[in-house]
């Protein structure tokens, strides 16, 4: 379940978010939407320097999907530098900043 979060980025990130009762596949939600807005944003204000930067804003950020759903599918929780602690942390208390649903 993980790794469908990142299947259809930001949709299935949240819907992973908020029907899971499990912090993993929460935390993996959480980061599928962040990818989904920051993947757009980076490709649209890269290309605004140039049509190379874009295509290589598109690639990296189309690297870290694919890596981020793979690793999710075998069982590891490779986590987004920096944001990915805050990320775990919302997860464990779930939506509304409970426990998830019962």
């Amino acid at each position: 379940m993980a790794a469908l979060a990142y299947l259809l980025l930001p949709v299935t990130g949240m819907i992973a978010y908020f029907t899971s009762g499990s912090p993993r596949v929460r935390w993996h939600g959480l980061q599928a939407v962040l990818i989904g807005i920051l993947w757009p944003v980076a490709i649209y204000g890269f290309s605004a320097l140039s049509p190379g930067a874009g295509l290589v804003a598109w690639a990296g950020g189309g690297a870290l999907w694919l890596g981020l759903m793979i690793s999710a599918a075998a069982g590891f929780d490779l986590s987004i530098p920096v944001v990915g602690r805050y990320l775990r942390r919302a997860a464990e208390q779930g939506p509304g900043g409970d426990s998830g649903p019962v």
